[in-house]
Formats: C-alpha cells, structure tokens, sequence
C-alpha cells in the first residue's frame, strides 16, 4: 500500500466488509443518520437530515476518497453488502489522522463498531508515515468511548466541539492511538 488513503477496499472481518461508499447506499444512510439518538453523538449532522444531505455527504466523501484527502467506507454485513449499517472514516494530515464511525442504531451492542475500526487501523497502521489516530466522544456516549478503550486508546483530555444537531458545545472526550510499538532489531 503506498498511502493509507489508498487502502486496499473492501476490508473484510469475519462478519464485515468496509466498501466505497455507493449513491445507492443514501435511503439508509439518511434513515439512519437522521435518528436523533443517531444525530446527537455526530458532530455536523443536521436534524432534519434528508436523502439529498445523504447524497451530498456520500458524493463529498466518493471525491475525498479519489482526491486522496481521506477515506469514507461503508460498513455492511458480508452476509448483504448491498445494505449499509454504518460509516468508517479517517481525516486528516499524516502523521496524525482522525477516525470517526457511525451505526445505524439496529446494529448497536453487537460488537460491529469495534470489529470494523480494528480492521481499518490495522490497514492504517501500515501506513509507515502514520504516527498516531485521534479520536473521542461526546461525554455522553460511553458506548463509543467503551469501544475506543477496547481498541486500546488513550484519553488524552476534554474539548468543547459544536455539534449540529445539539446547536452548540457540548463536552467532547479526546482520546487518541500512537503507533504500535515495532521490536528493537
């Protein structure tokens, strides 16, 4: 792999595969995102958020991905990849990288969010310029900040960031994920 932009897609889990993001993926996309308990925990997701917002926000990351200004994948099920259950992501500038994820709320507690983010960090990890991956939470999402500790983050601080549906700051918990440590030779 030349540049973590580039990943090899789909990545695949045992349960999983994370795809480009398809037009076709916007009804569900729009469903999901546009669930307040959904909307609440993204940063800048509009409430209402309709299947033109969806389009919109899957044609931004199609051109980000091709750009290499980032990578937005579809979360599916091997068992139906045609039907998106969430959305992975990373942004930034090597060497530090943001990672965000969402999953439409049927696919919450079922281990999904950390099956998929661990795939997509071992794939960034091979990336030999990239140092560290930030993340976090709103102080009121311990189910993501739950899979970020499982995934082996840090809590580094706490931040104040808008969010969109909430119509301000709201508390948000910084964490992040330094490069493995590689064996002395």
């Amino acid at each position: 792999m030349t540049s973590l932009w580039l990943a090899e897609v789909p990545i695949e889990t045992p349960r999983l595969a994370l795809r480009h993001l398809d037009p076709g993926d916007a009804p569900r996309l729009a469903r999901y995102v546009g669930e307040t308990g959904v909307a609440r925990m993204l940063a800048l997701v509009p409430l209402p958020y309709a299947e033109a917002d969806a389009e919109a926000f899957i044609a931004g990351m199609r051109a980000s991905n091709a750009a290499g200004r980032g990578l937005g994948l579809a979360v599916v099920e091997k068992h139906d990849p045609g039907a998106l259950i969430g959305v992975m992501s990373f942004a930034g500038v090597l060497p530090v990288v943001e990672i965000g994820w969402w999953l439409g709320r049927p696919y919450w507690g079922r281990g999904f969010a950390t099956e998929a983010a661990g795939a997509l960090l071992k794939v960034a990890f091979l990336e030999p310029r990239l140092e560290r991956v930030v993340a976090g939470a709103f102080h009121d999402n311990p189910a993501s900040l739950h899979v970020q500790d499982k995934l082996g983050f840090t809590r580094t601080g706490l931040s104040q960031r808008h969010n969109l549906a909430r119509g301000g700051l709201v508390r948000h918990i910084d964490t992040e994920i330094t490069r493995p440590m590689r064996p002395a030779r």
